[in-house]
């Protein structure tokens, strides 16, 4: 029998944590992005036939909803890979940086 302990089960909480947080932002990303869309859609269709009460309501609330949630996310975006991009830099050997 090997007694090693499983690699896959000794992962680093904080990375856990960081890509839990990442999966949840590329969701938020993808809604706010898509509520921009529905926005954009909304409102040419409303050019094109006509823009009623609804569709001007729609298109605004799908623009503010979409911003509140994109806003956070591109943030959190960033905070996430400069995260990443520093953990890949503790694990190379050091190259003569000081």
């Amino acid at each position: 029998m090997n007694d090693a302990p499983d690699h896959k089960s000794m992962t680093d909480p904080v990375v856990e944590r960081r890509e839990t947080i990442a999966r949840w932002n590329t969701l938020a990303s993808r809604t706010g992005y898509g509520l921009y869309v529905v926005s954009v859609v909304t409102f040419f269709v409303g050019l094109w036939w006509g823009l009623t009460h609804a569709m001007h309501l729609i298109s605004g609330i799908a623009l503010v909803v979409g911003s509140v949630i994109l806003a956070p996310s591109i943030v959190i975006t960033y905070g996430v890979r400069a995260a990443r991009r520093e953990d890949e830099a503790m694990k190379k050997p050091d190259s003569g940086n000081t």
